[in-house]
Parts: structure tokens; C-alpha cells; sequence
């Protein structure tokens, strides 16, 4: 009877010393160029700056409405001028800060925080404040 070889343990790659896989770099880059620029480039009247199809067909503001606005004034440091284009966009900035922070760490590190925002009832709960936001602004 021949040996059998014996497998060499599996090693799990260090949490610390994750590898970055290769899309992370082109990606950041383009969306590091999207910032500057939104930062540098006035949305208002630019052409390739999406424009809000309900608003040109029916003059009612969306949601999203301001936002590219917003995010302009927001990278300038006019909070208040932000607030002013598009106000969902300016206080839903700590949840995308935290869900991206959550993201990273978890990355980087392999352990998952618990993420209260994937919940149905939250879901729902921001949905109806998407749409409550929406026809608030087109009310008063």
C-alpha cells in the first residue's frame, strides 16, 4: 500500500492583511473623480448633469430633485445652501456614513456589525419617508 498524502492544513489569511481586490482601485478613482467633479463644476445648467425627468415632464420636484446641487454646495462647505437644495440628501448623511464605515471595517476586519437598516420595518420606515419627503416638498 502506497501512503496517502496528507493535505497541508488550510491557512486562513490574516484579518489584518486582507488582500484589496483589484476593482476596489478603479472604482474609488472614478468615484474620487465624480467628487471633485460635483466639487469644482456647478450642476445648475451643466449637460452632463442628469436632469430630473418628472420635473420636466410634470414640474413636480422627486425626491432627488436638489441633489446634485446639494452634494455641490455639501463638498463646498454651504451646509445651509445644501440643506436649502435638497434637505433628505443632507440628513441621510450619517446613515451612508455609517453603513460605509460599517462596510470597510467589516472588510477589513471579518467581523459584520449588526446592520439595523437591512430590517423590513426600517426599510419601510425610510421608503415612507422617501415618499412622504417627495410630497412634502411639493405641498408646501
Amino acid at each position: 500500500m502506497s501512503p496517502v498524502a496528507a493535505h497541508p492544513p488550510k491557512i486562513e489569511p490574516d484579518p489584518i492583511r486582507r488582500r484589496i481586490p483589484g476593482w476596489i482601485w478603479p472604482v474609488g478613482m472614478a468615484g474620487l473623480g465624480v467628487l471633485w467633479l460635483v466639487k469644482t463644476v456647478q450642476p445648475a445648467g451643466q449637460i452632463f448633469f442628469p436632469r430630473c425627468w418628472l420635473h420636466q415632464m410634470t414640474g413636480l420636484q422627486c425626491p432627488g430633485c436638489g441633489a446634485p446641487r446639494a452634494l455641490h454646495a455639501l463638498l463646498n462647505g454651504h451646509w445651509e445652501q445644501a440643506f436649502h437644495y435638497n434637505a433628505l440628501l443632507v440628513m441621510a448623511l450619517p446613515v451612508v456614513v455609517w453603513m460605509a464605515v460599517r462596510g470597510f471595517f467589516g472588510w477589513w476586519t471579518g467581523r459584520w456589525w449588526r446592520n439595523p437598516v437591512s430590517h423590513p420595518a426600517v426599510i419601510a420606515a425610510l421608503a415612507g419617508l422617501v415618499v412622504g419627503f417627495g410630497l412634502a416638498r411639493n405641498v408646501f
